[in-house]
Formats: structure tokens, sequence, C-alpha cells
């Protein structure tokens, strides 16, 4: 955003929260400093963030609030904890259990060997387990893929008890969407909180 955005933002602020004093009694600095950290966020987004808290909070978002939601307005839609499992599940049953064989689509060729019996010739598989999981992987997202490496693809698959799975990936799923919503809302704020520190180490702003 601008600074001239950022004054039409406070201006929606002051009108649907009329009680808040901050905002109404906003001087220079914090104008600046709310452009400094919302510079990358559109201001179509930032105002529509602030019209979304009015019906959830009586409080006006906080800028980590504002950028949280231009975030999931501005990047693909993530899965939810019973979508990312029923990806999960669709490999396990696919993948987990036998090996696949038609070509191009394993790693590399699977092996064979020649077996006599009764005088014939007969060209076997050798099992490649490996293989499975390289299609496992294939199937997932790869944010999917990580939860179920992290918990021992050969165990989930081996389990005899896949409802405990299912709410231990689940679990997993919905603290790792959390930690991906964190770093993204603060990637853009603590790389300018970082400058504006050493600015004013340096005494180069303003009181």
């Amino acid at each position: 955003m601008k600074r001239s955005e950022t004054i039409q933002l406070f201006a929606v602020i002051k009108a649907l929260y009329p009680r808040d004093e901050a905002f109404k009694n906003a001087t220079k600095d914090m104008v600046d400093a709310w452009t400094e950290m919302l510079a990358d966020i559109p201001f179509d987004h930032a105002k529509a963030a602030i019209k979304a808290s009015v019906s959830a909070s009586p409080f006006p978002p906080s800028i980590a609030e504002i950028r949280d939601y231009a975030t999931r307005l501005n990047g693909p839609r993530r899965m939810t904890a019973e979508e990312a499992w029923g990806q999960a599940s669709e490999a396990i049953r696919k993948y987990g259990t036998r090996v696949v064989l038609k070509e191009g689509t394993v790693e590399k060729p699977p092996e064979y060997s020649d077996v006599t019996v009764e005088c014939r010739v007969y060209r076997a598989v050798k099992p490649q387990p490996k293989l499975r999981q390289y299609e496992a992987e294939r199937h997932c997202d790869p944010d999917v893929w990580k939860i179920l490496k992290d918990m021992g693809y050969k165990s989930v698959v081996e389990s005899e008890n896949p409802d405990v799975v299912r709410g231990q990936f689940m679990a997993a799923w919905r603290s790792h969407d959390k930690e991906a919503t964190e770093a993204r809302v603060i990637g853009g704020v603590l790389p300018e909180f970082a400058r504006l520190l050493r600015a004013s180490e340096m005494g180069l702003l303003k009181d």
C-alpha cells in the first residue's frame, strides 16, 4: 500500500470503529509505520480484511491479522485436514500394498529373474517396495507427503490402527498448516521491522 492508501484505510477503520481512539488520533509516525509494514499488501485486500473483522471482533485488526487475511486472498487455497488425509489414504490404498509394474510410472524398470519349473522357464518379477513408495510420493501434494514421510511411510502402511493413524496425520496437518500461515503472515513484516530497528539504532529515525 501507498501512504495515501494507508490514510484511506485509517478512515475506513474510524468509520467502522468509531469508539477507537488510536486511529482517530493517528500520528504521522503511525501512518508511516503501517505503510511500511503493509507495503506489499494490496489496498483492496487490506480494506476487505478490515470489513471482515467487524463481525468477528469489537476491536480493529492488527497488522498481522490484516496480513493473514490478505495472504489467504492472494495465495492458493490450502487443503483442509480432511482433504489432505483423503489424498494420503488414497495413496496408501493404491501404492501401499502392491508393486506398480506399468512402464513409465516407476522410478526404474522392475527387475526380472528367470525361474525354471519342470523344464519350463518363467519370468518372475522381484518385489521392489521402494517403487511403491516412489509412486505414493508422486501421487501426493508435497506437504501431504512430508507428513507421511515424517510419520514413517512404512509404519503408516503396515499399521493395524487406521483410526489412530488418521488422527495423528490430521493433527500434524493442522499444526503444519498453522505454521505455514504464520510464515506467510510474518514473512513481509519481519524484514521491514528489522530494517526499522537498525535505522532506529543508527539514529536515522526521528522521534
